[in-house]
Parts: C-alpha cells; structure tokens; sequence
C-alpha cells in the first residue's frame, strides 16, 4: 500500500482471497526491519506497522505473523533462504495462493523464491492474476487463477525487465522481441511485449548517443503509452542540439556507473564529461576542437588577432600560432577577455586540492595503477559533476532546466528504475 492509502499486491490479493469465499485465518508479514523506504516515511518498519493495521481491518481477529528479514530489500539471493524457512511451516497446511502478475518486482522475486524453495514441485501452489486498480475493466472479475505457462511468462518478463534496470539494453530489446514472437498466455499482451522490445531499442540507441534514432523508433509506436511521455517529449527536445544532448548522454553514463556504486567507472566518465564540457565551452565560443594549434583561418574574423594579443605568451608557439593541444592550454585560451566567459575558472582542476582536482587525480590513478584510492567518495564526485553542469552556460531550455535537477530527467538512473516500474505495471 501506499502512504495515500492506495491498496498494494498484498492487499489486492487479499481481497481477491475474501470476495472467492476464501476464510483468511493467518497472515505472514516479512519485511526489512531498520531500513528507509523512499515512498513512506518512517521506513519499512512503519509501511509494515500500517499494512498490519489494514489487513486487522480487512479481517478481524486473524492471526498476523511478522517475520523480520535482516537483508536487502527484494535481493533475490539473500530473501530465498530466510523466505523459504518461513514457509516451510505451511508446507502442509493446504494449498498456497500467490498474487502471480501484480506488475511490481517484489512480487516477481516472491515467484523466484517459491519456486527455488521447490514450492511448485508437488502442485500444491494456486496463482492468481490480480489486476491493479488502474487496469481493471468495470464490471468484469479483476482477478482470475492463473497457470504455471503464466508463471513462466512472469518469470521471463520479469528477465527482461531487470536486464532493462541494469541498462542492458541489448539484452532486454532481445528478451521482448522473442517474448513477443512467441504465443503467451494473456494473448492481448503480444502488441504490448512488441511495444517493450522497441522501447529498449529506443534506449539503446540513447545509450549509443544517437538521440535522432531514439526519437525515430519512439515516435514510431503504434500504441500509446502513458509511462513514455516524458521521455518522448525529453528526446524530441534534446535531439534539437546535438552538442548539449552529447553533453547530457555523457553524464547519463556517468550516472549509471555512480547509482551502479562503479567507482572506477564513475570517476573516468565524469572526467571525461568534465573535458567534453570544456571542449563544448569552446565551440560555443567559436573555437573548433579539431585543430591543436589555431590559425586565423580557423577562428571568426578578427577573433585570431584579439586573442594573440590577450593571451600569455607561453600559449603561442614559434610559429605564432595558438597551442590548444590539452586541456591546460584550453582553458587558457578560454580565459581571454574577448570571448567573455565568467565561469572559466570553475573548469580548471589544476589545484589537486580542489574537488575537482582530486576527482582528476582519483581518475589518473584508476587509469595509470589499476587501482580505487580508498578515499573515494562518491558524493564529493557527484558534488563536483553537478557544480560543473550549473557553470555551464547552457542554451536550451531543456537543458538548463535538467542541470538544475538532473536526477528528475527522465533517463537519469533513478528515473529509469520509475520508468521501468511503471511500463512492468502498464504490461502487467
């Protein structure tokens, strides 16, 4: 359930049990005691207490069992052994009933352990199909009981999903397509598993950084899907600049390796999001990145001669030509009062005590030792990324509205564990 009172799995399937004339007599609560839950405040401890409280009301006088699970949430290896203990003691009191599809990955983790706990080897398992409240047809039963086909079908969509939550977008456009060239048990899920597979085609493509194919494939769907708005009118927007949405796919592979916990993966891409920043800054300001050594003829009119003029003299070499070889010399270059950038000097990291001058260094010493310096924090890197999105003088709108929350764009890592979440719900 949720903190607005909205029913859960749980509870759906319990008001299935009771409206098929079924006597609930006991009912096993497991949870994570001592952990925080993003939805409900006071953790899972307080979601537990209040679900307790709803299923008394539900059914006066049952008898609650509460079983604490001193492990990580919905970790499927660590719940099989401790979740298969507890229903060991039911093994012999009768048929078990099991929410089968309820479109949460809690309850597809519950379908891995019942069936590594060998729960399904004798028959003596009954699923059901319990359709959430939004996907309910009126007047038309919003449960029925399900067969073992289907819990098959769960447990490989289920595969798909969870290779699209570890960004295996490959995996889960071929997982959908094969799910969907097959025959399935809901027939009318076919269009929408189909629907799935080119979704994660659209993904990947913005994982290769070609937003114009992912705008492309979702723009090509035949159906409409709610959970894709925002990423539809998100791609659309950001295939308007190309410099900017590179710029934005970057940080994207920056973001998976840090909510991944990929330290030595999160400190390359965030310095190379760093450099692409300072390379984008200077195309913005007229000045190619192609070349290493600028002549008049690669720079707008008059700029050549503005910035000779203006620039330290270790910056132009024999030739009288300007270096603009690595990243030192380009933000000296950037420095000159003639292109007017004020945010220059939040780029440089060459003090090794500054955060981004360790987050540098941190960098180097994954790439020229092979090895994570323990004093890594992930914070202070997301720290120094975030101050670098803000200091950079974006031009469209989008874009400057994402710097400033970019954990709210639609295909950050937080938001494409939701987005995922709420296309297994619409499927389901």
């Amino acid at each position: 359930m949720t903190p607005g009172g909205e029913a859960g799995p749980a509870l759906d399937l319990l008001d299935a049990l009771i409206a098929s004339g079924e006597v609930v007599s006991e009912v096993l609560l497991a949870w994570t005691p001592g952990v925080e839950n993003p939805a409900w405040p006071g953790g899972y401890d307080a979601q537990r207490a209040a679900l307790e409280e709803t299923v008394r009301e539900r059914v006066p006088g049952v008898r609650i069992t509460a079983v604490p699970m001193r492990v990580q949430p919905n970790v499927a290896p660590d719940l099989l052994p401790v979740f298969a203990r507890a229903l060991d003691r039911f093994r012999h009191a009768g048929p078990l009933r099991v929410n089968a599809s309820s479109g949460t990955p809690q309850m597809l983790e519950a379908l891995k352990v019942l069936r590594g706990s060998g729960w399904f080897g004798d028959g003596d398992v009954r699923l059901f199909q319990v359709d959430r409240p939004q996907y309910r047809t009126p007047g038309a039963p919003h449960w029925r009981e399900a067969t073992t086909p289907f819990l098959e079908e769960t447990l490989r969509l289920g595969g798909a999903f969870a290779a699209l939550r570890r960004f295996d977008f490959a995996g889960a456009r071929e997982s959908f397509h094969d799910l969907a060239g097959a025959p399935l048990e809901l027939p009318e899920r076919q269009a929408g598993v189909q629907t799935l597979a080119d979704v994660a085609d659209a993904l990947w493509w913005l994982d290769a950084r070609d937003v114009a194919a992912a705008r492309e494939v979702l723009s090509d769907l035949p159906v409409h899907v709610p959970a894709l708005d925002g990423l539809q009118t998100f791609v659309a927007d950001a295939a308007g600049d190309p410099a900017e949405a590179l710029i934005w796919l970057t940080w994207g592979r920056y973001d998976r390796a840090a909510a991944q916990v990929r330290v030595a993966d999160a400190l390359v891409w965030a310095v190379v999001l760093h450099e692409l920043l300072v390379v984008k800054l200077a195309e913005g300001a007229g000045l190619p990145d192609g070349p290493k050594e600028l002549t008049e003829q690669h720079l707008p009119a008059g700029l050549f001669a503005r910035l000779k003029g203006e620039l330290a003299p270790e910056l132009i070499n024999a030739r009288g030509r300007i270096k603009f070889m690595n990243l030192k010399e380009k933000l000296g270059v950037l420095r000159a009062p003639s292109l007017n950038l004020s945010s220059v000097d939040q780029f440089d990291g060459s003090d090794l005590t500054s955060p981004l001058g360790r987050v540098r260094e941190w960098r180097n010493l994954v790439l020229h030792q092979g090895r994570v310096p323990g004093e890594v924090d992930l914070n202070d890197v997301d720290a120094v990324v975030r101050s670098l999105l803000l200091a950079y003088p974006w031009r469209q709108s989008w874009a400057r509205d994402w710097a400033k929350q970019p954990d709210a764009c639609v295909v950050s890592a937080a938001s494409t564990q939701q987005l995922v979440d709420e296309l297994q719900g619409w499927v389901g």
